[in-house]
C-alpha cells in the first residue's frame, strides 16, 4: 500500500484555483462583475435606442422645422394625372378607390400599385391646382394613417419620391400648411437619412440623394438641415452622369433658382 493520504475526488471546486472573486475555474460563465457590467451596458444601449427612436420616429417629438425663404414658387407640374376622384387612383391602367386608412396597406392590390400610391406623384401632375382640396385631405390622411417606419410607404422607392413631391407641392401651392403634415415630413426625412444610409454601400441611389438635397434646401439653415444637404450632395457626387434622369436634372436646376443664395456646406462647394 502506498504511503500518504488518499487523493481527494475531483470536483468543480477542486478542479483548479478560483478565477476571481465569485468565479471558479471551470465555470464557463463570465465573472459576476463582468456579468453586471454587460447587463448595465445592454440596459443603457436599449434605453438609448428607445430615446433615439422616440426622437426620430415619433411625430410628437419630430417637430416641424422653420423653412428657408424661397425666391420663387415652384412651377406647375406637367406629369400624368393619377388621381381621378377624391379617393380614386389609376396606376398601370387599374383604377381603385382608397376606402379608408387601411387601404394604404392593402396587400392584394400588389406591391407596385401600392408603391405608386405612396409616392404622391399627382401632387405635381397636370392641372394639380384643380385637385388642391383632394390633395390636402389625402396628405393629411397619409400623415395620420401611416405610423413611422411601418408599411410600404416607408420603403425607399416610395419614401424618397414622396419627400420630393411634398416639398415641390408646398413650394408651389403652400399645401403643407398644417403642423401635422410638416411634422410628418420631418420624420420621413429623418427616417430616410438614418435608415437608408446602408443603401450607399453598393453605390449611391439618385432618388435618396435628391430627396436629401431637397430637404436640406427646403428647411432653414440648422445643424440638421446642413447634414441632410451635405449627405445628399456627397451621394450625388458619387453618381455617374447617366444615373440621373431628365426629371432629376430639371428638378435640381429649378431648386437652385428657388434658393439662389443657398451655398453647400463647407467642403462641398
Amino acid at each position: 500500500m502506498p504511503d500518504g493520504p488518499a487523493p481527494l475526488p475531483v470536483t468543480r471546486q477542486t478542479a483548479g484555483a478560483t478565477g476571481g472573486a465569485g468565479h471558479v475555474q471551470g465555470d464557463r460563465r463570465p465573472p459576476a462583475g463582468l456579468r453586471r457590467l454587460l447587463s448595465r451596458l445592454v440596459r443603457n444601449y436599449v434605453h438609448g435606442m428607445k430615446r433615439h427612436e422616440r426622437y426620430l420616429m415619433d411625430p410628437v417629438h419630430g417637430r416641424s422645422l422653420p423653412l428657408r425663404l424661397a425666391a420663387r414658387r415652384w412651377p406647375a407640374g406637367s406629369g400624368p394625372r393619377s388621381m381621378t376622384a377624391p379617393r380614386a387612383f389609376s396606376f398601370q391602367g387599374i383604377e381603385r378607390v382608397l376606402p379608408d386608412s387601411r387601404g394604404w396597406h392593402h396587400q392584394p392590390w400588389g406591391q407596385d400599385w401600392i408603391g405608386q400610391l405612396h409616392r404622391f406623384d399627382d401632387l405635381n401632375a397636370t392641372d394639380a391646382e384643380q385637385r388642391r382640396d383632394w390633395h390636402r385631405a389625402l396628405v393629411l390622411n397619409w400623415a395620420v394613417s401611416n405610423g413611422p417606419g411601418r408599411g410600404p410607404g416607408w420603403e425607399a422607392p416610395s419614401l424618397a419620391p414622396r419627400i420630393v413631391n411634398w416639398i415641390k407641392w408646398d413650394l408651389r401651392s403652400g399645401g403643407l400648411s398644417s403642423e401635422t403634415t410638416r411634422r410628418s415630413l420631418v420624420v420621413q426625412i429623418r427616417y430616410l437619412r438614418h435608415f437608408f444610409s446602408r443603401q450607399w454601400r453598393d453605390g449611391s441611389r439618385p432618388d435618396i440623394a435628391k430627396a436629401l438635397i431637397f430637404a436640406g434646401s427646403y428647411f432653414a439653415d440648422s445643424r440638421e438641415s446642413r447634414a441632410w444637404l451635405r449627405k445628399g450632395l456627397r451621394a450625388l457626387n458619387t453618381l455617374e452622369p447617366t444615373a440621373l434622369s431628365t426629371e432629376d436634372l430639371r428638378d435640381l436646376a429649378l431648386l437652385s433658382l428657388v434658393y439662389p443664395d443657398l451655398h453647400p456646406p463647407h467642403g462641398h462647394r
